[in-house]
């Protein structure tokens, strides 16, 4: 037991600016970030700690840790208008934070919205326009990181791979991006399929490292994909996975940045789907989920098993039919896995909107049930460019906070 002597021999902390600054870290690192931008602007003492490499891997790491108890978050593009906006994974779906235009302030006449390649991971996104006008004078390949809360980005060093302008005929190319844990760092992934007579299957891959802030480039000659679909990339696990086209068969290819190997996995055979069915993948844990879905209100979800050391297997996760006027394209998932899919109705100009035909729905993995997710998406948005709504509105992942940048001036 504690005597008079020994507490009066205790510093005391008359406020809070007297608290230690391992103390203070404490606790700011247990904050949201926007909590944590305003934290700085409260006293420069505050600023300084906060604004420290140390202090932002802390934030970072226990973002990592503490993900399934800490604020479950999900950034949301409009794939119409592209306006961003970070929401609570929850049934009200509220704003977490406002996120303006991708990379703000950032005077780049390329950079225009139909044309940005974007992917999210660990609070960064990647844009650029590589993938869509590698092949057109008068736009730069840039490639982007950008933290949306803190509003800062990094423009990258340049590519080492060859521009498609003069090598349009059987070339593609295509972009990846995402953080691998165990190494602490984000990589950007850059393949190119050149156009070579004498060696159809040559592609050249360029890896960029955040921690080295710098390119490597290697060669490999075993990828048979002709058609890379340059907008659907997922980065798990440490691999970049592409949807494409081998002759008229779907398949996928994946380039591990651990094992550097790439490879192509054929897709599942159980997917009856037609040939002109909408394909899509998603981030499914540290796994990767692919959805076939028609036009007749039916979806199957696929999950990858394997690594690229092994072989890769599908396992059969759901396959959903309804009834109800629903856009089956799989709009992203849910942090708990579960995908999500727009209720939709035809909505026209001038007119009443009806709430209860723009829900976003999500299926339970074990049940197959539909969880109301979200009343009325349809007020989030401007929609009145159009006259009608007949396609998916939204893009969905996962977010989780960082910050990342905050030390760049």
């Amino acid at each position: 037991m504690e005597t008079y002597m020994d507490l009066k021999m205790k510093p005391s902390y008359t406020s809070i600016d007297n608290l230690p600054e391992e103390v203070l870290t404490e606790m700011f690192i247990r904050l949201p970030v926007k909590y944590i931008l305003r934290c700085i602007c409260v006293q420069k003492s505050w600023y300084n700690l906060i604004k420290t490499p140390l202090f932002i891997t802390l934030h970072f790491n226990r973002q990592k840790v503490t993900t399934h108890n800490h604020l479950k978050l999900l950034f949301f593009r409009q794939n119409h208008t592209h306006e961003l906006s970070v929401r609570f994974d929850d049934v009200n779906c509220q704003e977490y934070c406002t996120v303006r235009d991708i990379i703000p302030n950032l005077h780049d006449p390329s950079l225009y919205y139909a044309y940005v390649w974007y992917a999210v991971s660990y609070g960064l996104i990647c844009a650029s326009n590589v993938v869509h006008h590698g092949d057109d004078e008068g736009y730069n390949r840039n490639i982007y990181l950008w933290n949306p809360l803190i509003q800062k980005y990094k423009t990258l060093p340049d590519s080492p791979l060859p521009s498609r302008l003069h090598d349009m005929v059987d070339s593609w190319e295509a972009l990846a991006f995402g953080f691998v844990p165990e190494v602490n760092d984000y990589f950007v992934v850059h393949i190119y399929k050149p156009h070579l007579p004498d060696n159809h299957h040559s592609v050249i891959i360029g890896v960029y490292s955040l921690n080295t802030n710098s390119w490597k480039k290697k060669n490999q000659d075993k990828c048979h994909m002709h058609l890379s679909n340059m907008h659907d990339t997922v980065f798990v696990n440490g691999a970049a996975f592409w949807l494409g086209l081998r002759g008229y068969t779907h398949i996928a290819m994946c380039f591990d940045t651990k094992t550097e190997i790439l490879r192509e996995i054929m897709l599942p055979e159980w997917i009856s789907r037609e040939i002109g069915d909408n394909r899509v993948i998603h981030p499914f844990g540290q796994s990767l989920a692919y959805f076939v879905d028609n036009y007749e209100n039916c979806f199957d979800m696929g999950v990858l098993k394997g690594d690229p050391i092994n072989e890769y297997s599908w396992e059969k996760k759901m396959s959903v039919c309804t009834k109800k006027s629903v856009k089956p394209g799989v709009l992203g998932l849910r942090n708990n896995g579960e995908p999500l899919v727009t209720q939709l109705g035809l909505v026209f100009k001038n007119r009443p909107v009806p709430y209860d035909f723009h829900k976003l729905i999500s299926y339970s993995l074990d049940s197959l049930e539909e969880n109301e997710f979200v009343e009325s998406w349809y007020h989030w948005n401007d929609f009145s460019y159009t006259e009608k709504i007949v396609a998916p509105p939204f893009h969905i992942t996962p977010f989780v906070e960082s910050l990342v940048f905050l030390d760049i001036d």
